[in-house]
């Protein structure tokens, strides 16, 4: 059933075996797998079936000088959550990425890939992919190198909003709640299991639900919110005993590495060639992994109020062989050109966090600040990575490699930009000293709170968040079932 909080404020309750706060793609999933096995779930959602404004500004904040993000942008705050506008790129986790090591003072994952593997026909399911030969590498991808493979992937068209609506409003276990903001988390005297939780609509009207166990599943960035402004009983907030709740913000690396001039040869038809660096590198040069994309501009683009001058502007600068010297004016590529593209793990750290800020939100609660900040790890990890792609693919004839300065240049800031993959806000570790959430994505201190998301990666890998989040989410399901 689907009850609107704003319009439906006093709505009889029923008792609920589960709270799940966020309907998301962890938190849909989680809400049907727990009904379907017969048990009373309120899912709830702080925006309402399609997107507003008021809503939309929840997600506001600030951002430090390090690098640039936006926070209200890149994220949606309605049913389905960022589903709603994913590209659909899906690729899962490897064993290396579960191997023992640290990285900033940081341990990796406390489960193996074996158990994260489990969950991973449940995932290509709800996604609707193939179910045999998933995961394909880009067509005519090739490469003469030990150091780089070709990358592989599978894209879904699915939008969990679409897709569930009418599972959601007709399932008889599940109550969805619409406008039904989480703001505030109340633990009992014994400061370690959660009592209730506090859910207000955007009339400032609040009502006060329970159950036996509660899961928030709201982003990357929300969960690391919600918990520190849960302060009233415990001033670091829920979970932050260890200082670790908003610390290691990861997002994956969008950088432009350099421009190619591709040997035609070689290429044939291939209109792009894509490349993962190979755990064998990573091991032996201390990198992230990373997918390095070359392809070839077919068209011209431009957005805004004034597109129509930037695209004219494109087309006369490359038209009379200016490009290049006019770049510091306004960035812009000429068809024929070839770009390479990346996205890049970026490794776990301390300084890239979340904090609370004194400005509140419409619905009282403190906004974030963040600051996205890369470590000497992730500096020595990109520009590595970058000048090993650019000679193996010289040496592979595959054409001439021009890398930005920012690359070859170690006193010049590397220039980043996003993919919208917020992760590592809420950690998964064996100890609060190195992270949130334990491996069953409990929170450390806390005997009925969990935590469902990308939040609680400990590391980020080299494929996008959505596949492995929902392996997660099947696994949460398993623990809370049988517990």
């Amino acid at each position: 059933m689907i009850i609107d909080f704003n319009n439906e404020f006093s709505t009889k309750k029923r008792q609920y075996d589960f709270c799940i706060c966020g309907a998301g793609a962890a938190g849909i999933t989680l809400a049907l797998e727990l009904g379907n096995k017969g048990y009373i779930v309120a899912l709830f959602e702080g925006g309402d079936k399609d997107y507003s404004q008021q809503s939309q500004d929840i997600y506001s904040g600030k951002v430090t000088e390090a690098n640039p993000y936006w926070l209200d942008l890149l994220r949606l705050r309605f049913l389905g959550g960022t589903t709603n506008h994913w590209a659909g790129r899906c690729r899962p986790f490897i064993p290396y990425d579960f191997e023992d090591r640290k990285v900033n003072g940081l341990p990796g994952w406390p489960i193996s890939f074996e158990e994260m593997n489990r969950f991973l026909p449940q995932a290509i399911k709800i996604l609707e992919l193939d179910k045999t030969n998933t995961f394909k590498s880009a067509e005519g991808s090739k490469i003469d190198s030990e150091n780089f493979i070709p990358d592989i992937y599978a894209s879904s068209n699915v939008r969990f909003r679409d897709k569930f609506l009418n599972a959601l409003n007709n399932h008889d276990n599940i109550d969805l709640f619409l406008n039904a903001n989480l703001v505030d988390i109340k633990l009992k005297s014994d400061l370690i299991t959660v009592d209730t939780i506090t859910i207000q609509n955007f009339k400032s009207q609040q009502e006060i639900f329970s159950a036996p166990k509660f899961i928030i599943a709201l982003g990357a960035i929300e969960n690391a919110r919600i918990l520190m402004n849960s302060n009233s009983q415990i001033i670091e907030g829920i979970g932050n005993q260890g200082g670790m709740v908003g610390k290691c913000f990861m997002e994956h690396f969008n950088i432009r590495l350099g421009e190619f001039v591709s040997n035609k040869a070689e290429w044939g038809e291939t209109e792009a060639m894509q490349f993962m660096t190979s755990p064998k590198f990573a091991k032996e040069m201390n990198t992230g992994l990373s997918n390095i994309t070359f392809g070839t501009v077919n068209q011209i683009k431009a957005y805004g109020r004034t597109a129509e001058l930037k695209a004219l502007f494109n087309k006369l600068s490359c038209k009379f062989g200016i490009s290049e010297s006019l770049q510091f004016l306004y960035s812009h590529d000429c068809i024929g050109e070839g770009i390479i593209s990346t996205l890049c793990e970026q490794f776990p750290n301390k300084q890239s966090k979340l904090t609370l800020i004194d400005e509140k939100d419409s619905l009282g609660l403190n906004r974030v600040q963040l600051n996205w900040e890369l470590s000497e790890a992730d500096r020595h990890s990109i520009r590595t990575t970058a000048i090993a792609i650019a000679e193996d693919f010289a040496n592979s004839n595959l054409g001439r490699v021009k890398l930005n300065s920012f690359i070859t240049n170690n006193d010049e800031k590397i220039v980043i930009s996003h993919h919208s993959h917020q992760m590592g806000t809420t950690r998964m570790s064996s100890s609060k000293e190195h992270g949130v959430v334990d491996e069953n994505s409990r929170v450390h201190d806390t005997e009925n709170l969990y935590v469902a998301g990308s939040s609680v990666f400990p590391t980020s890998g080299g494929g996008n968040p959505t596949m492995p989040l929902l392996q997660l989410t099947y696994r949460l399901a398993e623990h809370l079932i049988s517990t």
